[in-house]
């Protein structure tokens, strides 16, 4: 006699349909987990790209004291005194030369990664004419010496200086003429250390340099 499970078609029996679901089971999860790894890998890189565009706008919407005290313009095209104060908010001090005088000085006391500093305005007929900062302190890498003083010549331009010495420790603006003054940390210590380097910049040019105890 022939066993009832031999006369049934195979698709009635139920190691098909076991066999059948287990092969589901596993193209299901392999799926899914293809499919999480491949979104997971594109979130991580979002994320980072998102992360990357907020800390830029947040820099860009937020520039430092420094930054604002660069954009700011003296001499024919000197910004206003009203742009001016937009820019860097209330002064601390506004001084006027004399009372029937034009040229009014203001002055802005802030901080700049953890420095102290001093930014000084000085308007002529609300036009900004000159302007300086102080209190950078800046921690330079290496010592000022006469090697990179020779490396600068009349003529190089801001970015050239910026690249050899580095930022400068003081910095003003009087008519477009910029002067900046570069000097050394050893003289903190020792003032026979004081190594000093002023450059004088105007259309973008060195016109004029000077040193003093350079070695």
């Amino acid at each position: 006699m022939t066993n009832e499970n031999e006369r049934k078609p195979f698709y009635k029996r139920n190691w098909f349909w076991i066999t059948i679901l287990s092969i589901f089971i596993v193209v299901s999860a392999t799926t899914y987990v293809a499919n999480y790894s491949f979104y997971q890998g594109k979130a991580d890189k979002a994320t980072v790209s998102q992360t990357k565009n907020v800390a830029k706008e947040k820099i860009e919407n937020n520039p430092s004291l420094v930054a604002k005290y660069n954009s700011i313009k003296t001499g024919k095209n000197g910004f206003s005194k009203k742009t001016v104060i937009n820019l860097l908010g209330q002064p601390q001090s506004m001084q006027q030369v004399t009372t029937d005088s034009p040229i009014t000085n203001l002055t802005w006391d802030g901080t700049d990664n953890s420095n102290q500093i001093t930014i000084q305005i000085t308007f002529e007929k609300n036009k900004a004419t000159a302007k300086s900062i102080q209190g950078l302190d800046i921690d330079r890498k290496k010592l000022l010496t006469s090697k990179d003083f020779d490396k600068l010549q009349d003529g190089d331009n801001y970015n050239r200086v910026v690249n050899i010495l580095g930022d400068p420790d003081d910095y003003s603006d009087i008519n477009g003429v910029k002067t900046l003054t570069y000097e050394s940390d050893l003289a903190e210590a020792d003032l026979s250390q004081n190594a000093l380097i002023k450059i004088e910049i105007s259309n973008n040019k060195i016109i004029s340099k000077e040193q003093q105890n350079l070695k």
